[in-house]
């Protein structure tokens, strides 16, 4: 999976994933779960070993914090890509493309049950910020070459079309020189 995903054998998983229908994923991520001992237990044990508090959520994926690594823990819902987890881990992929200095990193998979896990992904923690104004995406988003579209929060350069860039999903310093798009949906136009 590129930059988003460290484990040795998650490119593997990703190619096992290509042509399987979204219930047929989520079995075969499970086993690989398993197998690979990438099972993240973020309600249990493991949030446990990792200190992981609760953090601010969105509707697409539920967020911890490791107060001693500086790690959020994200598991995604899968709610945005239809449960299609091949589709997230290329969204991924362009996400890290993009914005590598706030990458995701795929960890593994917290299982809900026998049929449904969702996909566990580590960011670094931005710390000393508040939310980016709309003025202070939209002239980020423009430095970097995109251009907003009739839709709020969309921008395209003709190569990548990202939505969801809104204040909740970006973060600012203090003096609003450094802007963080910690969320974003993307797609190849």
């Amino acid at each position: 999976m590129g930059d988003s995903a460290p484990q040795p054998n998650a490119q593997n998983l990703r190619n096992i994933l290509v042509g399987l229908s979204r219930f047929e994923q989520q079995r075969v991520a499970i086993q690989w779960a398993r197998e690979h001992h990438c099972v993240v237990d973020l309600f249990g044990i493991f949030a446990k070993e990792h200190h992981l508090l609760l953090f601010q959520s969105g509707n697409e994926s539920e967020n911890w914090i490791d107060p001693t690594t500086n790690l959020v823990y994200k598991m995604n819902t899968l709610m945005h890509v239809g449960g299609d987890l091949l589709k997230l881990f290329n969204r991924v992929e362009l996400y890290n493309h993009l914005f590598p200095h706030i990458a995701l990193q795929f960890v593994g998979f917290h299982v809900m049950s026998e049929d449904n896990a969702y996909p566990v992904f580590t960011q670094p923690f931005v710390d000393n910020v508040r939310f980016a104004t709309s003025t202070e995406i939209l002239s980020y988003m423009k430095s970097r070459g995109f251009e907003p579209q009739e839709k709020d929060g969309v921008f395209c350069n003709g190569k990548y079309l990202l939505s969801d860039i809104r204040p909740k999903n970006v973060l600012a310093s203090e003096d609003g020189l450094a802007i963080f798009v910690i969320d974003a949906d993307v797609i190849l136009v």
